[in-house]
């Protein structure tokens, strides 16, 4: 496949032009907060290089946080039925920068909104391109005078900060093979550190340290370890295995400049969900490691889950903290885990502040089950064991393995803390994470090895009457002991699955939105509702905080998210004590109960470009009926070939009976981002063949995608 590259810049001119109203941003760039809160500026991911996301701005505080009302809002115009709208924008010398789904970067006047210059990569054929989950980026990193912004198609750019002109860019890896960019990268000292996502499609993951003057690799640290190297141990010996072993490293680092270290995140083995094919604990996936920030050298790791089979990636940012425990002072790192609990670790050593149990879990010989799991002391803040039964599976809890048969396992493979980054409050001492109760039933299957192809080697999927919410919970990282919580089963928020991320401050909120278009403001200490806004679409992002002239804002992508279908939109909204704009009027959000019919299907329709719905569950002996209702030609296509439409121009059928039990992927052979799946199970309920209604909004439902 041939990739095109063309930039296309909107560079506004007013009073001269916009490099002299924006300033000089390399000369007059404050120092990046390390440690520090951050203060009138947000001029990182995470808005220090501890990941704290904390601000010491108290002028919006508990007292009267209840009159915030939208100041202004930015609508980027790039969202569609395959993008999540996720990004965290930086604010530095009175300019916010936001990144758009398809890697597109706004500069914008903080204070106003108006633009100043737009930067749009054109990528052509990004559908086409194996993406891993959805289309999306979470936002830039500033330094050097340039914006560096991470691309879909797996490269990073250097932009001008002035003028948004494209300064250097690099290729980081294949995008055909399945690598891509969706993260902030992260600038420190000269160096701009990346990762790369795409472990379902076979990839071998890495995290990488570029040169900011030029874009020269510095170092590479692989994920997966070669032969010779520490931890190759861990992988089969008897294959390569190992070169596509997986291991994204899904979100921004950590750094701590002191002790010289740089703190990353490792995802999910590769497949997924069938560790039959790859016996081990499977280094360094499911992964906190350590790594010396100048060479890329391992100092230390941490590995969350020995030989994943549940896709419970260890993926939501590492936050560094320095806290009093029993009167010695602790240099920690936090982790708000997808298997429900928060790893509170020493960011000197890997050793656990609080303590970790090595727990003997349930066996399976097929799977390789590893014979015991690490078991954090403290308190899970999602659900371990499904807490109703649905149907008539046998019910699992977090570490329950699964085979052939179907399997009832929470907290659910985006279950736990998503990417979403928590926050950390120096005032609390607590960390506040999103979290996801997501009931599912599991079954395996064995899958071939093919780069660039989405292999998950098993299936999962709420089933018919599985209720999921969300939680949202602070934790102090003193005991990792509940401090408080919401969560959707019994409270009025969070009805819907937590996916976006928090952000606190020195006027004692914490900030989180929903699914459902709300953003709410909660009294750090209590958990006590303070303030809601409805802003039209999924809050999936999370917020930041800064001031201009004397005056704090709060800003928030609003726009929804690919993986939990929550509706679409294109919004910045920018709030202040001094705004005007009321609320948005609600979207409709997916109904938090898997409903029967959502699934219970034999006549799937194909569209342009998608097949509603998804996933379908049906029993045995069940005919399934394909039609093309879009105008452009498409097929239904077995990935094992047990099938094939072969080609179906618009208004054509095929129908195919399934005897067997089991998951049938499949796919259209012209345009292969389409993905679909067929789960013939005997519990299923009889299916509908009645046509399949449109999503919320008339818009075309999103495949269902692996949870990262």
């Amino acid at each position: 496949m041939k990739l095109w590259l063309r930039a296309t810049l909107r560079v506004c001119i007013v009073l001269g032009g916009c490099l002299a109203a924006m300033g000089s941003p390399a000369s007059a760039q404050p120092a990046m907060p390390v440690k520090d809160p951050a203060g009138r500026e947000w001029m990182t991911y995470g808005g220090n290089l501890f990941n704290q996301r904390f601000s010491s701005l108290s002028q919006i505080n508990t007292s009267n946080v209840g009159q915030l009302k939208g100041a202004w809002t930015y609508k980027t115009g790039a969202m569609s039925a395959a993008t999540s709208f996720e990004s965290s924008p930086i604010v530095a010398n009175g300019v916010l920068y936001l990144t758009g789904p398809h890697s597109q970067v706004y500069a914008l006047d903080a204070k106003t909104g108006e633009e100043r210059w737009k930067y749009a990569p054109e990528m052509r054929n990004i559908e086409a391109l194996p993406l891993c989950c959805g289309q999306v980026n979470r936002g830039v990193a500033i330094g050097e005078g340039k914006v560096f912004v991470a691309r879909l198609d797996a490269r990073l750019d250097a932009l001008d900060q002035a003028s948004g002109q494209v300064l250097w860019s690099t290729q980081v890896d294949d995008p055909r093979a399945g690598y891509t960019e969706t993260m902030a990268p992260l600038y420190h000292n000269g160096k701009v550190f990346i990762g790369v996502s795409g472990a379902e499609y076979e990839i071998r993951g890495h995290i990488s340290a570029y040169n900011a003057a030029d874009g020269r690799q510095l170092w590479r640290f692989f994920t997966i370890p070669a032969p010779g190297e520490f931890g190759n141990d861990t992988w089969p010996q008897d294959s390569d295995w190992w070169q596509y072993g997986g291991g994204s490293v899904w979100q921004t680092p950590a750094l701590d400049p002191d002790l010289g270290l740089l703190y990353i995140t490792v995802g999910n083995p590769s497949p997924d969900l069938d560790g039959s094919i790859r016996p081990g604990d499977n280094l360094f996936t499911e992964s906190i490691v350590a790594l010396d920030m100048n060479t890329g050298n391992r100092r230390w790791h941490f590995q969350q889950i020995k030989h994943d089979i549940w896709d419970l990636d260890t993926v939501s940012p590492n936050i560094l903290f320095d806290v009093d425990m029993g009167g010695q002072a602790v240099k920690g790192l936090g982790q708000a885990g997808k298997t429900g609990w928060v790893y509170l670790l020493n960011r000197e050593t890997g050793a656990p502040l609080i303590g970790v149990n090595e727990v003997a879990v349930p066996q399976n010989d097929w799977q390789r089950t590893a014979a015991a799991q690490p078991v954090p002391v403290g308190d899970p803040f999602v659900p371990h064991a499904c807490p109703e039964q649905i149907g008539a599976y046998p019910m699992g809890g977090v570490f329950t393995p699964f085979e052939q048969d179907p399997v009832l396992i929470c907290p659910g493979a985006n279950g736990g803390s998503e990417w979403s980054p928590a926050s950390y409050s120096p005032q609390t001492n607590m960390m506040y994470v999103c979290g996801i109760h997501q009931p599912q039933i599991w079954t395996a299957k064995p899958e071939k090895l093919e780069q660039g192809t989405l292999r998950l080697g098993s299936a999962f999927v709420t089933p018919p009457g599985g209720r999921t919410w969300g939680t949202f919970t602070a934790i102090d990282v003193r005991t990792n002991k509940i401090a408080w919580q919401r969560s959707g089963d019994r409270d009025a928020d969070f009805q819907h699955m937590c996916i976006g991320g928090s952000m606190a401050s020195a006027g004692g909120l914490v900030f989180a939105g929903e699914g459902n278009g709300n953003f709410n403001a909660y009294d750090a200490r209590t958990g006590n509702v303070l303030w809601q806004f409805q802003t039209g679409a999924g809050v999936n992002a999370p917020a930041v905080t800064y001031e201009v002239d004397g005056e704090q804002f709060v800003a928030l992508a609003s726009g929804g998210n690919f993986q939990l279908n929550f509706p679409r939109g294109d919004t910045l909204w920018v709030f202040s004590l001094r705004g005007q704009l009321p609320p948005a009027p609600a979207a409709e959000v997916p109904n938090p109960v898997q409903q029967e019919a959502a699934l219970a299907i034999s006549t799937p329709a194909i569209y342009d470009f998608g097949y509603r719905p998804g996933w379908i569950l049906v029993p045995p002996g069940t005919t399934v009926t394909w039609t093309n209702e879009g105008p452009t030609v498409h097929t239904a296509t077995a990935d094992a070939g047990q099938f094939d439409s072969g080609i179906l121009e618009a208004g054509e059928s095929y129908s195919f009976t399934f005897t067997e039990l089991g998951s049938y992927d499949y796919f259209c052979i012209p345009h292969p981002f389409m993905r679909g799946k067929v789960i013939v199970d005997a519990n299923a309920p009889s299916p509908s063949t009645g046509p399949m209604e449109p999503g919320p909004s008339d818009a075309p439902e999103p495949q269902p995608a692996p949870g990262e």
